[in-house]
């Protein structure tokens, strides 16, 4: 499985520091590897639509993701705003959040 995920917007943004993350789950170890599978799979990538969470009329300076998976022939980009109500794409993005931060992309 190869993810995608960017993150743009929100208070403080510095384009600079959002780089997008890729990550190879091959590339993992099988652990990690199987709990970031796990947490597409509850999060029911494939069958969401592409766009949540839109703003309220006059919102600024709120917090948007990218995220597009490959898997097994298929491909999905969801476009998220937050707030990201859904606890599930919440876990999602924390952990690709974390992968960006520990530089675990490919």
């Amino acid at each position: 499985m190869r993810i995608r995920f960017q993150t743009d917007g929100g208070l403080g943004h510095f384009p600079g520091l959002n780089e997008p993350v890729s990550i190879d789950t091959a590339k993992l170890p099988p652990e990690e590897a199987a709990r970031i599978e796990g947490l597409v799979g509850g999060a029911d990538f494939f069958g969401r639509p592409e766009a949540a969470g839109v703003p309220a009329p006059g919102a600024a300076d709120l917090r948007r993701y990218t995220i597009t998976v490959d898997a097994s022939g298929r491909s999905r980009t969801l476009e998220l705003t937050d707030p990201v109500e859904d606890t599930a794409l919440n876990a999602l993005i924390d952990s690709l959040r974390g992968a960006g931060k520990a530089g675990r992309g490919d």
